[in-house]
């Protein structure tokens, strides 16, 4: 099976643009491309797509989630651990803000 863009964008709920912009930055390309040039998605690349929405939602920027799926050996239980640190880490940045802000 074999999905155009807008066929995917439909069913994902993302735009084709957005689907675009995965294919400029080297996120997810289309396995294959018709002859008249359209961008088709087979299996492989809609399972990689909800693999990226579900980092995504796990907040993870896109360059993360490109280093994360070039990384099979990297476990869920690290990346949990690194977002926890990231998290801590924002944490920390903003109540030193706020302290700052206070005092003025």
């Amino acid at each position: 099976m074999l999905l155009k863009i807008g066929e995917l964008a439909k069913r994902t709920g993302l735009t084709v643009r957005t689907l675009h912009h995965y294919d400029a930055i080297g996120l997810m390309s289309p396995s294959a491309r018709s002859d008249a040039g359209y961008r088709l998605y087979n299996e492989a690349d809609i399972a990689r797509l909800h693999r990226i929405l579900a980092l995504r939602r796990f907040g993870l920027a896109l360059a993360d989630i490109g280093t994360t799926l070039t990384r099979p050996d990297l476990s869920l239980a690290a990346l949990v651990a690194r977002q926890i640190e990231t998290l801590t880490e924002q944490i920390q940045q903003a109540r030193t803000l706020r302290s700052r802000l206070t005092r003025l």
